[in-house]
């Protein structure tokens, strides 16, 4: 007996099967087919286990197949004959409310079990009539056993079936989502059909170019604010070449732990990049405070290091200590939240040693750059603008 479990979605709210590759086209048959030779080519691929079709025409069933023409002389009507099959086979259609007190409840009805399994009963069943008030279902269409579909998905006017699979664990989801596109374009799939990704797969898709959106606008505003604390353009961009350098150790960290790129590292990397500009803030802002005492640039930046070492390295093992527990993973979803925990400690531990490098080698380079006699000339023409608009506001 095979179970297909359906993972809960990383975000939240809806569950979703992490591969679901949706097929569609005009030909149900054909899509049934499609995608059966789609699952059997995918259960090759050790990263993609449960492979499974939604489509079934095997699923017995009774049918009902009316004739038309002498419905029409009677005066029956094929969504008279549906309402009816309807109302008695599935159970969901309201007939009445049941009041109890201050209480209404909704009353259903449905056959017994025995009963929806009897074709003969299903034939006396009784259908309204424009001309004879009412007659029996036998009397316009012919009742047998088949097999058939157990639902149908329409989209846009046409047939869909959807193939499911989960991902093997130690194996990434865009991998899996690659097998599968592979195995789709090895059946080759005829004119007037296509596919497409629903379930996590569209649900990374999304979210990648989002987080991607938000770690652009993040940096903008990380500028913008930092332009504004130290009121320099260069300064920041001091701060902020320990960004870049955090990605890599994260993922190495990623890397060396065994587990795979997911929304919850890149999550993890998210919140390392509002982390890892901490360090850089310390050093830039003490080495001003120094160089406006008088202090020569070189003993500056090495006065600053060395005193702003210790609260650096405190705010970096405190980080480390509290998310030591979540990257450990203790607790129901632990494995999933772990994932940021080790973005963050991977990423902080080894970008740590090169911040303490990047940024005074940096900062010596700037006060170079400043010290050029065409610099400063820049310097003063832009502080004599900044004055003459200080001075159009004042009056």
């Amino acid at each position: 007996m095979t179970y297909n479990v359906r993972l809960p979605s990383v975000l939240g709210g809806e569950i979703y099967f992490p591969i679901a590759a949706v097929i569609r086209g005009p030909e149900l048959a054909q899509l049934a087919e499609l995608s059966k030779q789609a699952a059997g080519r995918m259960m090759k691929y050790p990263d993609l286990v449960d492979v499974n079709p939604s489509l079934n025409l095997n699923t017995p069933e009774l049918q009902v197949k009316v004739d038309r023409q002498r419905a029409a002389d009677i005066g029956v009507r094929m969504t008279d004959v549906s309402d009816a099959v309807r109302l008695f086979y599935s159970g969901e259609d309201e007939i009445t409310r049941f009041k109890e007190g201050s209480e209404q409840y909704p009353v259903t009805m449905q056959l017994l079990p025995e009963q929806r399994d009897n074709p003969d009963v299903l034939a006396r069943m009784m259908v309204p009539s424009t001309k004879l008030g009412q007659v029996r279902l036998e009397n316009v269409a012919t009742i047998g056993r088949g097999a058939g579909p157990a639902s149908l998905q329409r989209y846009n006017r046409e047939f869909q079936v959807s193939v499911y699979a989960n991902v093997a664990t130690g194996y990434p989801l865009d991998l899996a989502a690659a097998h599968t596109v592979q195995s789709i374009k090895e059946v080759g799939l005829p004119a007037g059909y296509s596919y497409l990704f629903s379930g996590q797969v569209k649900v990374l898709e999304e979210t990648t170019w989002n987080l991607l959106l938000a770690m652009l606008l993040a940096s903008i505003f990380m500028y913008m604010v930092l332009a504004a604390q130290f009121e320099s353009f260069t300064y920041p961009f001091i701060i902020m070449l320990t960004l870049p350098l955090s990605v890599p150790f994260a993922l190495f960290s990623l890397w060396i732990t065994g587990r795979a790129l997911s929304l919850w590292s890149a999550l993890g990397m998210f919140l390392l990049l509002g982390i890892v500009k901490k360090n850089g803030i310390l050093q830039v802002d003490y080495t001003n405070r120094l160089r406006a005492q008088g202090m020569p640039v070189g003993e500056a930046i090495v006065e600053a290091n060395r005193v702003r070492l210790r609260p650096i390295l405190m705010t970096t093992l405190s980080i480390i200590a509290g998310l030591i527990p979540v990257a450990i993973g203790i607790g129901a979803g632990s494995e999933q939240r772990a994932s940021i925990a080790v973005t963050i400690i991977g990423g902080q531990t080894l970008c740590l040693l090169l911040t303490l490098l990047v940024v005074p080698v940096a900062y010596s380079y700037l006060a170079e750059f400043e010290a050029a006699p065409w610099a400063e000339w820049a310097a003063r023409l832009f502080g004599r603008a900044r004055s003459s608009v200080r001075r159009s506001d004042n009056d």
